[in-house]
């Protein structure tokens, strides 16, 4: 009986022995498992910082685009009001020089010389400041261009 006990126990034992390996197998299937699972875990989280990185960045490029959107309207809107002012003081001069060409040749009593004087240097005046309106329109529509050619970038 003890023999029959005994080879009963040694099977057992076998049988046991058999399963503790599939259960280490299973085991260290499932560490491996594991510690891949681990290592794809920190390749996502390492994308998903690169992404949001990247987001980021573009968040900033597409706000500083738009700052130089406003800034191109904003030169944009200076280089008509120059043109405009361009436009108006040439007028002036234009009309101020026809009208000192034909004082020698009315029929009026001639200006006295001090009139004269005061409309030519007012006539002067305005041809100063046309080209100094001139130039500023000029370093304005440079700054409009450089702003537009940036944002074109």
């Amino acid at each position: 009986g003890l023999r029959a006990e005994a080879a009963a126990l040694a099977q057992r034992l076998g049988e046991l022995s058999r399963r503790h390996e599939k259960t280490c197998e299973e085991v260290f299937r499932v560490q491996r498992q594991a510690l891949f699972m681990k290592s794809e875990r920190q390749a996502a989280e390492e994308r998903l910082a690169a992404a949001q990185k990247q987001l980021a960045e573009a968040q900033d490029e597409a706000r500083r685009l738009r700052e130089l959107h406003g800034h191109a309207e904003d030169s944009a809107r200076l280089v008509r009001d120059r043109d405009r002012k361009i436009t108006e003081l040439s007028k002036e001069v234009f009309r101020l020089k026809e009208a000192l060409n034909a004082l020698p040749e009315s029929r009026a009593p001639p200006l006295s010389p001090p009139d004269t004087a005061t409309l030519q240097a007012r006539i002067r005046a305005l041809e100063e400041k046309l080209a100094e309106t001139e130039m500023r329109h000029s370093k304005v529509v440079t700054l409009y261009r450089s702003h537009l050619l940036y944002a074109v970038q």
